[in-house]
Order: C-alpha cells, then structure tokens, then sequence
C-alpha cells in the first residue's frame, strides 16, 4: 500500500518538476538518487543494528518509535516544500475560502490577490481529510443523483439540462449538501468556475439559513459569481495558479445532453 501510494504521488511530482524540462531526464536522475540513498541506507542500517544489538527491548522499541515518528515528521515537512501551481480540490478549497472572506471583510475585488501555491502548500491536508467543516460539496455527481439531491421537479430539471449545455456546468443544493454536475465538454477553468459557484452558495446559505429552501437563492449567487469570477481569475493568475490544469476530485460522471 505504501509502494502504490509513493509510486501514484511520484508520477505528479516528478510531472510537476518536469514543467518545461524532459520528464525522462527527471526520471533518470530520480532514479540515480534512489539507487544512491538506498545503497547508503542499507550501509547504514547495518551498522545501526550492530550497535542497538545489545540493548533491551523497552530502550530499543522506544527507539523505533522515535525514529519513526522523525521520519513521519521529515516526510511532512519535505511535501509541504513541495507547491503544485494548480488546483486540486483542496488547493481549490483554500483559495476560493480566502478569496470570499477577503472580498466579506470589504476588500476591493479588484485588489484581492489570493494566497500563492506557496503559502497553500502549508495549509492543504496531507491526509484524506477534507478541510471543509461545512456543507460538503460533491463534484460530478450523475445527473439523477442531482435530481434526486436537490428533489427538483419538471422545470427545474429542465433549467438544470439547459445550464448544463450553457455554463457546461450545473450546481444544486441540497438539504445535506452541494452538488455539482459537469458536461463532458466542460474545460478545467469550467470546472473551476462551478467550484467557484457551489462555494458562494455555501457562503450565501451559512448566512442566511432561511435562503436555503428558496428558489431566489440561486438567481443571487449567479449575480455574485458573475460580479466576482473575472476578479478571482486574475487574482489566481496573478498569485501564479494556472486555472488550466485544474484537477477536481470528482465522483466520475459526466453529463452529455442529447437533442431529441
């Protein structure tokens, strides 16, 4: 498990470090070092255990765990150098949380620069563990799921179908969460832009509770998302986030609507 999980983590740092250069070289060189440390560790590790031999259990399993627990905390410390400059769904998360609470705080739109790949590096979950302590927000959700979701009746789900072909995206709430439907043609800054929207719904919803089973509900986020996304837009660009390579978690569908 722990060889899948290095391997899968690998593959996207090294494309990470790639950016611009040749991903065989990377490779090449990454394999050099590993084969290096490895042989130097297996050194070590034999002179270590000469050493400790002698020792009585309780000394040596206090050892171990403390050594481990240097090397989880060495571990933590290297991945959060490490500052991808596009968005996943916690990078996501992050930027958009402080880009609407700079905006909450009175902040010209016009002025706000988000927080840099840098600086969301130290605050993105290293675990499985989602940041967000609100209503969760479900990416790529079947269209059925939306339906059954939201509860929608017959015009709703046909102004669901339409947004969909218009905005490629389609976003519902939900009395436990917020939903989000993409069209297969959807691009990443699509993809973005509906995270954007189900973030302000929540913003909007958490402040006013009452709004929650309303219909009005979605016509003032549309105006807000529409006010502010050309300000987050530059604010990410200029803070170095590429919206083109956003990559949202998502439940694995994808709309695709059939004229009749």
């Amino acid at each position: 498990m722990c060889g899948v999980a290095a391997g899968a983590c690998n593959g996207a740092i090294n494309l990470h470090w790639s950016d611009g250069s040749d991903i065989s070289d990377i490779n090449a060189k990454f394999g050099a070092q590993h084969t290096v440390t490895g042989s130097l560790g297996l050194i070590f590790a034999a002179v270590f255990a000469r050493s400790v031999s002698t020792m009585n259990s309780q000394s040596l399993w206090s050892l171990y765990f403390l050594l481990t627990a240097i090397h989880i905390f060495g571990n933590v410390k290297c991945l959060q150098l490490v500052s991808f400059d596009y968005l996943n769904t916690d990078r996501m998360a992050i930027v958009c949380d402080g880009f609407l609470e700079r905006i909450q705080r009175g902040e010209d739109a016009e002025k706000v620069v988000v927080d840099d790949p840098k600086s969301v590096s130290f605050q993105e979950p290293l675990l499985f563990v989602s940041s967000r302590k609100s209503l969760p927000i479900r990416v790529g959700v079947s269209f059925d799921s939306l339906v059954s979701l939201c509860e929608m009746d017959n015009d709703a789900i046909q102004q669901a179908a339409k947004d969909i072909e218009d905005d490629k995206y389609v976003v519902g709430l939900g009395k436990e969460c917020i939903s989000i439907s993409i069209s297969e043609s959807a691009s990443s800054i699509d993809r973005a832009k509906a995270y954007f929207y189900a973030t302000v719904l929540e913003k909007v919803v958490l402040m006013d509770e009452s709004l929650k089973m309303t219909s009005i509900v979605h016509d003032a986020v549309e105006d807000v998302v529409q006010r502010l996304w050309p300000h987050f837009e530059r604010s990410a660009q200029r803070a170095n986030w590429d919206l083109s390579k956003t990559e949202l978690s998502t439940e694995g569908y994808e709309v695709s609507i059939n004229g009749a």
